[in-house]
């Protein structure tokens, strides 16, 4: 700002010093024209003339200039002659009598002695005049209206630097308002913007700054809300799984009058009502002001341990079966990793742990058996298969194949179908928003896994769930957490 001021007066002064030169210089350029007299015109041709004057007639009008008045007198003091007016004629000879030269009413009188005894008064001014009588008659002196139109001139600049000026900082300007009204409304998706103002640079910075933690914070807001809303629809979805067999087993108990039958479909009727309740808490808690957060920090370390595959994979069947009597689909469940099983690896599955939040990989591979239900024919199969496979590095995975009996997935759905809100055609569309198989991914990759997806040569679909293996040394089958299991004396990654 300091060097806009100094630029601001150096524009000035250098302004005003042309406008004096081009004034002044029209001024001589006139006086050399011969359209103007300067001021000691009057008394030089008066000093030319003085001779002429003391020996000459009365031929004083001829000798002078048009712009003198003169008058003469006798030696006693009486007027003889002349220009002067009545009121002229007494008072210059009371006052000048005695002078060569005297100022009198803003005049110069001259005092020439004439050859013959008389006296002669003439009367002249020390100022530049225009030559021209009409001129002169409107402005009688020459160099007072140069000064004005030197004023008037001086005046404008006045006004016309500033406003210069003042736009040149208005544009400026215009950028920082610019950059202020966009933080306004929250438009932050632009690059800082510079100007060639040090002050106003540092303004933008500041803006640019406050832009940045304001986008920041927004952002961290806006993902939130969209891991607050994503957990809602999660939940929302995966509480149709214990609903329906919830209801298929109250059905049941309309058809049959075995006890043990009706006891076993009650238990699962109960652990499936404990199901509801544990989703509805989480969602409880995704609904409060830091829901999204205490669901983050839940996935990345809280909700994370190490459990068997054998009794996983057994709950797993119980409940997949229990999905299948609900929706009259038979579920067949075929594992190398449980119990019950038609085929068993070499090992058999036993010392082979998972590690991750175990509720969550629960709904991930119930929501992808929920899908396969949904989407096959009445009285149709689904096929669950889990295999444990180990690659030459000694590196194993749980591979849980859920293959369906419909219409399979289009071309698109094989790549999209598990993103957010991915719904595909009408027949799968029905009853469905999208969110299952996102859900699965989700939560299997959580725990280092993946999903894949595929459409079997004899028709129907087939998903994939891929999940990396521990190996534990023989313990207890109970559940135990990361931090005993991860103990040299109990794990080792394989």
């Amino acid at each position: 700002m300091h060097a806009i001021f100094v630029r601001f007066l150096l524009g000035y002064g250098t302004g005003a010093a042309l406008l004096a030169c081009v004034v002044i210089g029209l001024y001589f350029a006139l006086i050399a024209l011969d359209c103007i007299r300067i001021p000691s015109y009057e008394q030089n041709q008066i000093m030319a003339a003085s001779q002429a004057i003391r020996t000459g007639g009365q031929v004083e009008g001829e000798l002078l200039p048009d712009t003198c008045s003169y008058g003469v007198y006798s030696r006693e003091g009486s007027y003889l002659y002349g220009t002067l007016s009545g009121q002229e004629q007494r008072a210059v000879w009371e006052k000048g009598r005695d002078w060569q030269t005297t100022g009198l009413y803003g005049k110069f009188w001259q005092r020439i002695e004439k050859d013959n005894g008389n006296i002669a008064f003439i009367s002249y001014q020390v100022m530049a005049k225009f030559v021209s009588p009409a001129l002169r008659t409107i402005f009688p002196n020459a160099e007072l209206l140069f000064l004005a139109v030197l004023g008037l001139l001086l005046a404008a600049l006045t006004v016309v630097v500033p406003r210069f000026f003042g736009r040149y900082v208005d544009r400026r300007l215009l950028v920082l308002s610019r950059a202020a009204a966009r933080v306004e409304r929250e438009d932050l998706d632009f690059e800082r913007e510079r100007s060639d103002i040090r002050e106003i640079d540092q303004v933008l910075g500041a803006i640019y700054k406050m832009k940045e933690a304001l986008r920041k914070s927004l952002r961290e807001q806006w993902e939130l809300e969209a891991k607050k809303e994503e957990q809602v629809c999660a939940l929302a979805h995966d509480i149709r799984t214990p609903l329906t067999i919830i209801r298929g087993n109250a059905e049941l108990f309309l058809e049959t009058e075995d006890i043990r039958e009706i006891r076993e479909w009650d238990r699962e009727i109960l652990d499936n009502v404990e199901d509801i309740e544990a989703y509805l808490s989480i969602l409880q808690e995704a609904m409060g002001p830091a829901g999204g957060k205490k669901d983050s920090a839940r996935a990345a370390d809280g909700g994370r341990e190490l459990f068997p595959v054998r009794p996983w994979m057994e709950e797993i069947a119980e409940r997949a079966q229990a999905l299948g009597r609900s929706r009259q689909v038979q579920v067949i469940c075929r594992s190398s990793a449980a119990r019950g099983c038609e085929a068993k690896a070499a090992d058999g599955g036993v010392g082979w742990v998972l590690e991750g939040d175990k509720k969550r990989l629960s709904r991930a591979v119930l929501n992808v058996i929920s899908n396969a239900v949904d989407h096959s024919p009445e009285k149709g199969k689904v096929q669950v298969r889990a295999e444990t496979t180990f690659a030459p590095s000694g590196e194993g995975r749980l591979t849980v194949a859920v293959e369906d009996e419909g219409p399979g997935f289009s071309r698109e759905a094989l790549w999209r179908a598990t993103e957010r809100f991915y719904q595909d055609g009408e027949a799968r569309r029905k009853g469905h928003y999208g969110m299952g198989l996102y859900i699965a991914r989700t939560f299997a990759e959580e725990a280092g896994g993946s999903i894949r997806l595929a459409n079997l040569c004899e028709g129907g679909a087939q998903v994939l769930v891929e999940l990396p293996l521990l190996r534990e040394t023989p313990q207890s089958g109970q559940d135990r957490k990361l931090s005993d299991l991860q103990k040299p004396e109990n794990m080792k990654k394989l």
